[in-house]
């Protein structure tokens, strides 16, 4: 019995909840077939800058752009369901604060708050979204990935955190981390920034 409950609050923390197991276990598998293949192919030397998207843009998308900027790249965010001007997420800004990011003056935005452009490389935070922005995204040039491809250990699914333990924040947020570090270094540098 202690072994259920301890591999469920495992579970719970590194992926949300069963549903965001099962979705990190499906796209995983995606993976390994190829079927995502797609949203690994970035002409890094050709991205200037990056357009995180969630759904809401109060929790994800706001946490890696605020880490990309701190990391002295070009950065901005949206949200597919964002509601304009919302603040970000009191657990976002906590959690975010013990990683020494500042969200507090985050507003949110939607697609029609961000002007794309050609050298935009759009960084989705599960398959769905990217599916769906794929159909969106007409502007030429434009890139689109999914964050999770570029973590230490690829996971194509990021489960939103919104509602979520703070533990499965911090599990989310240091994901996070990982793969602004890898965005970053394939990036270079192009007179400091990217």
């Amino acid at each position: 019995m202690d072994l259920t409950i301890a591999s469920w609050s495992r579970r719970r923390d590194e992926h949300g909840r069963t549903l965001g197991w099962a979705h990190h276990i499906g796209f995983s598998w995606l993976l390994n077939l190829g079927a995502l293949r797609y949203f690994a192919r970035v002409n890094w030397s050709d991205a200037h800058r990056l357009v995180f998207v969630c759904s809401g843009n109060i929790c994800r998308s706001p946490y890696a752009e605020a880490r990309a900027r701190a990391s002295g790249l070009r950065a901005t965010s949206f949200g597919l369901t964002a509601t304009s001007g919302s603040p970000a997420n009191s657990m976002a800004i906590t959690i975010a604060a013990e990683r020494g990011v500042d969200l507090e003056p985050h507003r949110a935005r939607t697609a029609t708050d961000v002007v794309l452009s050609p050298h935009d490389v759009i960084v989705a935070m599960e398959p769905g979204q990217a599916w769906r922005l794929r159909r969106y995204t007409t502007i030429p040039g434009a890139q689109l990935t999914l964050l999770g491809l570029w973590a230490d250990t690829p996971r194509p699914y990021l489960q939103d955190p919104y509602g979520m333990s703070s533990a499965y924040f911090r599990t989310c947020f240091a994901l996070i981390d990982t793969a602004v570090r890898m965005m970053s270094a394939r990036l270079g540098t192009k007179d400091g920034r990217a």
